[in-house]
């Protein structure tokens, strides 16, 4: 299997996906305030809303030329359909990542069938002495962005700058601290473009993406996740149908808007992006 992402917006050809088949609203996993939000003042998703949801934005994509490789269900795992987080692809390595929270652990395990697929000299596994989740990851070419959050940590920085070498520029981004990965506050849609919730970042990290027209989402937006929208190719983007203002922003910058309701599986923490773990761009 060919493994190969240098952007987050070059045209997507393979994505690891991953069911919510797994979800029991009576035994949540609350790993995000996003989740425990809801769980405390009503409104937990059904699996059944998820899965629906799910099953509209796995069809798009399949309309748009994108080949899924469905991650296997794994007993007792939490957080399954966010695939994001679990592994990452930076050139032509495959990441896995170390998770910090024990119940989200096992998911990998369901991916069996796919790392199966990879020269295994291109697989590097994270140690478990350092924190690094995808969500926490964001490729622009030669620069690789790091959330630095609740779930990665800074030694995770040296490692990447190991691991990649000279040719990389790697560069850490400080979340706030009740914002989980890089994704829900910050992401590119090229190589000049980027949402963005400024409050979400330190000041000292907001002035490391001075090189980006900037996009600003509301509080309300981000608690919604506005970021996690996903880049299909560089002119097509899909978000949250939700988020009209948005929309209409990006419009403006000539690009396709898929509006796709995603609203039940934003209450569990995660979005378009989220859900998706890109394999292979061109």
């Amino acid at each position: 299997m060919r493994i190969n992402v240098n952007d987050e917006y070059s045209k997507l050809k393979s994505v690891v996906v991953s069911s919510a088949d797994y979800f029991d609203p009576s035994n949540l996993a609350i790993n995000n305030e996003t989740i425990r939000y809801y769980a405390e003042n009503g409104g937990v998703p059904t699996k059944e809303a998820i899965l629906e949801e799910q099953r509209y934005f796995w069809n798009v994509l399949k309309k748009l030329g994108v080949k899924l490789l469905i991650a296997d269900q794994v007993d007792g795992a939490k957080g399954q359909m966010f695939t994001r987080d679990l592994a990452f692809v930076i050139g032509d390595k495959f990441f896995i990542s170390s998770m910090k929270k024990e119940n989200r652990r096992l998911a990998i395990n369901g991916w069996n069938n796919i790392i199966n697929q990879i020269d295994q000299d291109k697989i590097i596994q994270v140690p478990n002495n350092i924190y690094l989740e995808g969500g926490d990851i964001i490729v622009d070419n030669k620069t690789i962005y790091v959330g630095i959050s609740e779930r990665t940590t800074m030694d995770a920085i040296e490692f990447l700058k190991n691991i990649l070498g000279e040719k990389y520029s790697v560069i850490p981004l400080k979340l706030k601290p009740k914002f989980l990965h890089l994704d829900v506050v910050f992401t590119i849609i090229n190589s000049n473009l980027a949402l963005i919730y400024k409050d979400g970042l330190e000041s000292d990290s907001l002035r490391l993406l001075d090189k980006y027209t900037k996009i600003e989402v509301t509080e309300q937006e981000q608690f919604e996740l506005a970021t996690n929208v996903f880049v299909v190719n560089p002119q097509t983007i899909i978000i949250n149908s939700e988020h009209k203002r948005i929309e209409e922003n990006l419009k403006k910058y000539n690009l396709n808007i898929i509006p796709i309701d995603l609203k039940d599986t934003a209450k569990d923490g995660g979005a378009f992006r989220c859900t998706t773990c890109p394999i292979e761009r061109e």
